[in-house]
């Protein structure tokens, strides 16, 4: 509350508390030898710079009061906003009791465990994508491989059909129906030979499907001349569907992996994206597997009936014998890589194809380029699918993770310590901490010093 201070009874200036307060750091506690209690010092340099001019009345603005004391309207008559404010003014001092049961070192752990969980995830669906990619890649390949394969015995039973044809011609020259049927029978074979060309060189130019759709035109050129053809191996053609069954459901998880914000979903879509591309490897272990098995069946039969027209040769029976051991190993190996590629496990079917090609070479069995890069490939892929695999698991144990640190710093409750409540008046300029005056007796004693200083003549 303010302090007159006077001279000759005068009013002078005023002092109020607070005014004093920026200058009571620098008041000075004397205290003389042998005294026991100290006293204050305070000069009139002091006080003056705690007090306040008051400007004469006739000084002072007054509002809608012209220079001669006449009245007139304020210039913002009924136009202005006006808000009631309170004169006194609380609020209460709070400190978070949290904050010194560890809250904020959890909540950054916890964050941080977040960060490390997002970041894992989405390296697992970058993977996924690679393995994805990947993985339709070689099953396109495949497919491309076995439709290939389809054609060129869909061509070779057309050019037996059309030799037949020529051979009943040559018998009768003159039967223009037998000239007529192998005409075009010479005809679509030649169709069907070009195209299988075209469908091998999109091949070698690595445009699988471009491949497999060429392929099957020339199947489709040798049945429309009539000629009945089945797929070359059931075993292949299983392996193929498979595969691209596989590839699909990897393609998808990936896309669900990459689209998703949830880390754990992440993880979970990756692993599906790895275990669907182990699968694409497998089946691609299957095809070389077969065309091993094929091969070996070939041999066999070929020493067969070398032995069959000299039978009392020794040398074609062993022959016979060897094809025979290479065809059972050949085909026991590829039935062990049909059931690793059932469970997924491409690096047991991988292992089981190359049994399978080692043993059919015991009967002369050279594998084709196409099959061998087709197995160098599937290999690639199938260590592509684990190190997506290996960041899946990453991903998830990151998740689980952050999910208990966040649950650690959750366990920290959140509650706040009522240190007081301060109290304000505008008008008096009183200041109070739970009821009590913030500016305390010594204040009290600078108010009593300045009204004696101020209140003497200069």
């Amino acid at each position: 509350m303010p302090i007159p201070a006077t001279r000759n009874g005068k009013a002078m200036k005023t002092v109020s508390a607070l005014q004093l307060l920026p200058i009571a750091a620098g008041l000075v506690l004397v205290a003389p030898a042998g005294a026991q209690e100290a006293k204050l010092s305070i000069s009139r340099a002091d006080c003056l710079r705690a007090v306040h001019h008051q400007p004469a009345a006739g000084v002072a603005y007054k509002p809608e009061t012209e220079i001669r004391g006449r009245k007139f309207a304020p210039a913002d008559v009924d136009s202005g906003l006006k808000i009631d404010l309170p004169e006194v003014f609380e609020f209460n001092v709070t400190r978070d009791v949290n904050y010194y049961l560890g809250k904020p070192e959890k909540d950054a752990e916890a964050a941080e465990a977040a960060a490390n969980a997002a970041k894992k995830a989405q390296e697992a669906a970058d993977q996924a994508e690679t393995a994805a990619s990947a993985a339709e890649s070689l099953a396109s390949r495949s497919q491309a491989l076995v439709a290939i394969e389809d054609a060129s015995a869909a061509v070779s039973a057309l050019s037996d059909e059309r030799d037949a044809l020529l051979a009943a011609y040559n018998s009768n020259p003159k039967n223009n129906a037998n000239k007529a049927k192998y005409e075009a029978a010479d005809a679509a074979l030649t169709s069907a030979q070009n195209t299988l060309t075209t469908a091998e060189t999109a091949y070698a130019a690595g445009t699988y499907d471009t491949a497999t759709s060429t392929a099957a035109t020339a199947v489709s050129t040798v049945t429309d001349a009539g000629v009945s053809v089945s797929a070359s191996s059931a075993t292949s053609t299983a392996a193929v569907s498979s595969s691209s069954s596989a590839a699909s459901s990897a393609r998808a998880a990936a896309d669900s992996a990459d689209g998703s914000v949830n880390s754990a979903t992440k993880a979970n879509e990756t692993a599906s994206a790895a275990s669907n591309a182990q699968s694409v490897a497998a089946e691609a272990a299957v095809i070389a597997a077969d065309e091993a098995v094929q091969g070996a069946q070939t041999l066999y039969d070929t020493a067969v009936a070398a032995y069959k027209a000299d039978p009392g040769n020794a040398t074609k029976r062993s022959a016979v014998e060897t094809a025979s051991t290479a065809l059972t190993s050949a085909e026991t190996a590829l039935s062990s890589a049909q059931s690793a590629a059932a469970s997924g496990d491409a690096t047991t079917a991988l292992a089981q194809a190359e049994s399978a090609v080692e043993a059919a070479a015991d009967a002369g069995y050279a594998e084709d380029a196409d099959v061998t890069a087709l197995r160098t490939t599937a290999s690639d892929l199938a260590s592509t699918a684990s190190t997506a695999g290996t960041e899946a698991t990453a991903a998830s144990t990151a998740d689980t993770e952050a999910k208990a640190a966040y649950k650690e710093a959750a366990s920290v409750p959140n509650m706040q310590l009522n240190l007081g409540t301060v109290r304000f008046n505008v008008k008096t300029g009183e200041l109070f901490f739970n009821g009590k005056p913030m500016n305390g007796a010594q204040s009290e004693e600078v108010l009593a010093k300045c009204r004696e200083l101020l209140g003497r003549r200069r």
